[in-house]
């Protein structure tokens, strides 16, 4: 296993983001989670990726963030000038009391226009489950472990998990799960609502593999792109204000290449062959 705490590769249209700390169970580092950030940059950015997967080596998906960081000087410099307001960069260090400048980055996963799907393939403690929430779709092998750990830390859900969580399963699935920080396995994640499906042990990987590729080679992107921008919305916007940008999106769709490739090769049957034009 490379000593990179971050794998990137791209094949078949699919980016594969790895956590890869597995003697941690992937715990997160500052620098392992801007690494993240910047992988989904770069295949945002990427005309060759269509989709985006996220998972862990070994036998986690991640453990959460890495307490032992905190306070040890492993990560933050110029802390002097945070206190007076200015901006932390990601090149700081981490010091005792400024865990909160973790708070940079998240929205990547939104703002990237392409999908983003979660391959939980063992324990996914406290961040690496917000981790997890960020994403577009989940898949879990059965024996997975959850855990939102937040409670009995003596602090709130952070990185906005409760506001996901709650917009994912409701209020009162949420409030279990976040009050009591209780575990949970894939089975019972799949039966709340908290991940797609539950895969059985050892077929996670080539599951979510094959459901990627099928979206990479049969979606168009700039399809995935406006449907994921309405995904995110649609609980916020009104229904009139959600239809209206709705139909500008298709009459906007309906003058691209994409969308005449689409066209031709449905009736045609055969595999298309989109550009994101």
């Amino acid at each position: 296993m490379s000593e990179e705490p971050i794998l990137y590769a791209v094949e078949n249209g699919v980016a594969k983001i790895t956590l890869n700390r597995p003697d941690k169970l992937n715990a997160l580092t500052m620098h392992m989670l801007r690494d993240v950030f910047h992988r989904l940059g770069d295949a945002a950015a990427d005309d060759a990726v269509r989709v985006i997967v996220l998972t862990g080596a070994g036998r986690a998906f991640c453990a959460g963030l890495d307490l032992t960081v905190i306070g040890t000087g492993v990560g933050v410099q110029g802390s002097a000038a945070h206190e007076a307001g200015a901006p932390p960069q990601w090149g700081d260090d981490i010091g005792p009391g400024l865990e909160r400048f973790y708070s940079f980055g998240w929205q990547e996963f939104i703002t990237a226009r392409k999908p983003t799907i979660a391959a939980i393939n063992g324990p996914v403690f406290g961040w690496g489950f917000v981790l997890s929430l960020h994403c577009d779709i989940r898949f879990a092998a059965r024996s997975a472990i959850f855990n939102a750990t937040f409670a009995r830390l003596g602090i709130p859900a952070e990185k906005n998990a409760g506001w996901l969580l709650t917009r994912l399963i409701g209020p009162a699935r949420a409030a279990d799960l976040l009050y009591t920080a209780r575990r949970f396995d894939g089975v019972e994640a799949e039966r709340l609502g908290v991940v797609n499906a539950a895969i059985e042990d050892g077929q996670l990987a080539a599951h979510v593999d094959e459901y990627a590729k099928g979206i990479a080679t049969y979606s168009a992107p700039r399809s995935l792109a406006a449907m994921k921008a309405q995904i995110w919305t649609a609980l916020d916007d009104p229904y009139d204000t959600a239809f209206r940008s709705t139909e500008h999106e298709q009459d906007v769709a309906s003058k691209t290449d994409d969308f005449r490739e689409g066209f031709k090769s449905y009736t045609e049957r055969r595999i298309p062959d989109f550009k994101g034009r």
